[in-house]
């Protein structure tokens, strides 16, 4: 006797399945990764695809309907079986559609738009097309009369137990012991050393310079160098640009810094405080406070600590001295913010007119993510423009950005590359040197840094968006840190509710905390976050899959 599954049956017979092919990734992933680093998204999906072909093809069911002792049931047509169970699995299963719809590292919305529906389409009239169902038979000798219910789940159980093992595994040898041992809850499968044996390769061989050397030497074929900033709060990067400003050569012959960070019209101002002479440290750190406070562009307030020191450090860089290095603002005060959408095009105005006013040969400038690129519509297009061929810009190692949490309203980092650039940077003995991405393997990557999937940059490669890279410090020993002395001091209080009245969508509640003192987090915590989510989700479904071997033990 045949009857089709209940609509109940068929959702655990899914559960099984999934889970299982979760599991499966798992141990493909360990089994490969001497060679290849497996992302889980495209791995899961493509495993998962594979997992319902060779399951329908060797033995006419998967984990999940030998269970139930349902079988394939071939309606007859005139393509061979074999090819009808490839067709059917490769576009019309849940897996293979959100393969071809989002599994493009370039999304083209129109296209995925229509591939969607075709597949959907095919999904909806899949039985009539492909001429494939499934059926429950008693009398069926296939793999589920061979094993019992408690076999099966058995099985079962020992897949996630080896697909546990092999993560662990995996995770161990791909992860330092310190941390293992400091941060194990933030650890999580990374890249091989094999595996980036051509990045290793290439660093050991050519393609480690001073950062220094690299970026002074970057001025002797460009009259403009951007460089692109991490995480406006990271701290250990303005240690990076501190020691190449005061670089006896940077003062020499290039001697001007462009920030995003400030507003234009503080120019002057910023210039007296410079010029101002305190009696102690505290004078001076209250005195730039105050000047911070009437500094702002974007924000409310501008609470990042490394800005601060990296002001007041320059403070005594070059107060009293004859050669200074000029610190010019290129943002501006932004209280109206209807033309905010020019913002890139109007920082670049304000750093071109002063090099043209001024007659400046050379400059550095400090650009945030996306404004230090040289394509339509960001800051660095803008001055490539104005001096074509006389502009150059360079990535200081970084992460991307999580396009999940970033459609939550969250912006969780993500590692470069699936991590394979971190791993093979930290082979260095050097924690700090530069390289041009042209003829290097990491220029020839595709384009991963903070870009939505349908921008049209994902189609491009590293060497096509930047001249060069900057690694300086492993993620692990970077660190963000917000607030500074003298902040809530009375006065600029004052400022700050003044500066609160006019604009809209702030409070400044959102910074009582920093009353306390400095808010820091550890790199750690910032860009292994998804590793530890990673982490909970994998045990997550561990536990639903016990939960599903006890639902199945009372069926």
């Amino acid at each position: 006797m045949k009857k089709h599954l209940s609509f109940l049956q068929r959702c655990l017979v899914f559960l099984i399945d999934a889970t299982t092919a979760f599991f499966l990734y798992h141990i493909a992933a360990w089994i490969i990764s001497y060679f290849y680093f497996f992302p889980f998204f495209h791995g899961l999906l493509l495993i998962w695809v594979l997992y319902y072909i060779v399951g329908y093809w060797t033995c006419g069911q998967t984990l999940g309907l030998a269970f139930f002792h349902a079988r394939l049931a071939d309606g007859g047509g005139r393509c061979p079986l074999g090819m009808r169970i490839v067709l059917r699995e490769a576009f019309t299963s849940l897996p293979a559609i959100v393969l071809w719809t989002v599994g493009w590292h370039y999304l083209f919305i129109p296209l995925s738009l229509l591939i969607c529906l075709l597949c959907c389409a095919l999904a909806v009239f899949r039985k009539k097309v492909f001429k494939i169902s499934f059926v429950r038979s008693d009398n069926y000798r296939l793999l589920s009369e061979r094993l019992s219910g408690k076999r099966i789940i058995g099985a079962y159980l020992i897949l996630m137990v080896m697909a546990t093992a092999a993560r662990v595994v995996n995770t161990v040898s791909t992860n330092s012991i310190d941390f293992l041992t400091n941060a194990f809850q933030y650890a999580a499968p990374r890249p091989t050393l094999h595996s980036v044996g051509k990045y290793v390769s290439f660093l050991e061989k050519d393609g480690c310079q001073n950062i220094n050397d690299y970026v002074l030497g970057l001025f002797k074929t460009y009259d403009h160098v951007i460089l692109c900033e991490r995480n406006h709060q990271e701290m250990t990067q303005y240690d990076m640009i501190y020691n190449l400003v005061t670089d006896q050569r940077f003062v020499d012959s290039v001697g001007v810094l462009f920030t995003e960070v400030g507003n234009v019209d503080s120019r002057t101002a910023y210039k007296e405080f410079v010029n101002t002479p305190f009696p102690n440290d505290t004078t001076v750190e209250k005195g730039l406070a105050s000047f911070l406070m009437e500094n702002q562009t974007v924000h409310l307030l501008w609470p990042n600590t490394n800005w601060f020191h990296f002001l007041k450090k320059m403070y005594y860089f070059n107060h009293g001295r004859d050669k200074q290095v000029d610190i010019l603002f290129a943002d501006r005060n932004w209280l109206d913010r209807s033309l905010l959408d020019t913002r890139d095009s109007v920082m670049a105005d304000n750093i071109i007119a002063t090099i043209k006013a001024d007659s400046l040969k050379k400059s550095l400038t400090i650009m945030n993510y996306r404004h230090a690129y040289l394509t339509p519509g960001n800051c660095g297009y803008y001055l490539k423009r104005a001096f074509p061929g006389k502009v150059a810009n360079v990535m200081i190692n970084s992460s991307s950005v999580s396009l999940p949490a970033l459609l939550w309203g969250k912006e969780m980092p993500v590692l470069l590359q699936h991590g394979k650039w971190d791993v093979a940077c930290e082979q260095v003995g050097d924690s700090a040197f530069a390289f041009d991405f042209a003829g290097s393997p990491f220029g020839k990557d595709v384009f991963d840094h903070f870009v939505l999937p349908w921008s049209p940059l994902n189609a491009k490669h590293y060497q096509n968006m930047f001249t060069g890279f900057i690694y300086y410090k492993p993620l692990s020993e970077q660190y963000i840190s917000l607030g500074y002395n003298h902040m809530f001091d009375p006065e600029n209080m004052e400022k700050l509710k003044e500066r609160n009245s006019v604009l809209t969508g702030y409070s400044m509640r959102s910074w009582e905390y920093l009353r306390n003192g400095l808010h820091q987090q550890q790199g750690t915590a910032i860009y292994f976050e998804q590793a530890r989510m990673d982490n909970m989700a994998y045990l997550a479904v561990c536990l639903l899959t016990i939960v599903i071997a006890c639902v199945m033990l009372v069926v």
